[in-house]
């Protein structure tokens, strides 16, 4: 990307971590990296806990609809990758949406946060995570 993306970047996003910062400083980071051509595995993992989360799902779609607002806001002409790195984060945001009904989607989601569990057993003490311990 060039400077003149980076500031358009700032710009756009000024202060927006404030009103979303429910998340972890890691989703957040994982969303501004794809914003910048990084591919994270991971992140579309958090998008599926996030989505389906009692406490955070309605500031997960929020986020979402302000990524897409934003992502309406650029000029692709003239910050092309800027546009495209906003256009693969709302890939990610919006997949879980898209595959709502997917079984085989949620037990791979499941199965990756059964397993962060097991090595993070602080997890399981958090109800947002408890969920996976039980199969589908």
């Amino acid at each position: 990307m060039t400077s003149k993306e980076y500031t358009e970047y700032d710009r756009l996003t000024h202060e927006m971590e404030l009103h979303f910062i429910a998340f972890t400083p890691q989703f957040m980071g994982y969303c501004e990296d794809v914003i910048f051509s990084e591919e994270i595995a991971e992140l579309s993992y958090f998008c599926f806990h996030f989505y389906n989360d009692n406490y955070l799902s309605h500031l997960y779609q929020k986020l979402s609809h302000r990524i897409e607002r934003l992502y309406k806001k650029i000029d692709s002409e003239q910050f092309p990758d800027l546009s495209n790195g906003f256009a693969n984060l709302l890939i990610y945001l919006k997949e879980p949406i898209a595959r709502e009904n997917d079984l085989e989607y949620k037990a791979e989601n499941f199965a990756y946060w059964r397993n962060q569990i097991v090595q993070d057993t602080s997890l399981a003490h958090n109800g947002g995570f408890r969920k996976y311990l039980v199969t589908l």
